[in-house]
């Protein structure tokens, strides 16, 4: 028997960004919101870890790394208190305790990645694909994770669920 879409994406994504993907997706979701549209162009939340918390429902005193220019280390350091205090704002709970950078060196020749709004098409197709998932919370953050990689990606390209390509 073939196994869900959702355990099959819930271990692609764990195997990529960690079991904390949730997490992670929301921040990428946001992360223009919290740190200003001048610093996202820039910058990108590139892991979060949490230390061992058998017990807690929640995972709490994380660090989160982010990516940026060496140039921008040194101001980005006078922000981090404001960015770690709006990211739990967020989350509504102390999630992340510690900031870290993972500074990129040489040239910044990346494409800034612009947010643009989905087409209804882009929507009901990435409606279509979740709405087989039976775990709400799976489907509502694979949902916000699929928003987000639609409006920031380059191509404006989607699979719909018979597995055919679009291009618009």
């Amino acid at each position: 028997m073939p196994r869900s879409v959702a355990s099959s994406i819930d271990k692609i994504a764990r195997q990529t960004v960690g079991k904390d993907w949730s997490l992670y997706a929301a921040l990428l979701e946001h992360w223009q919101e919290i740190v200003g549209s001048d610093y996202a162009a820039h910058t990108t939340p590139s892991k979060i870890t949490f230390p061992h918390q058998p017990n807690n429902a929640q995972r709490g005193n994380g660090t989160l790394t982010i990516r940026l220019p060496k140039g921008l280390a040194m101001e980005f350091t006078f922000k981090t208190e404001q960015i770690r205090q709006r990211i739990n704002g967020y989350f509504g709970y102390d999630a992340i305790a510690k900031i870290a950078f993972e500074p990129i060196y040489g040239t910044n020749d990346k494409k800034v990645k612009t947010e643009r709004a989905l087409s209804e098409h882009e929507k009901s197709a990435l409606s279509e694909t979740v709405e087989a998932i039976d775990n709400s919370d799976l489907a509502a953050a694979l949902q916000s994770f699929g928003e987000t990689m639609l409006r920031t990606s380059e191509r404006n390209e989607i699979s719909s669920p018979d597995g055919v390509k679009q291009v618009k």
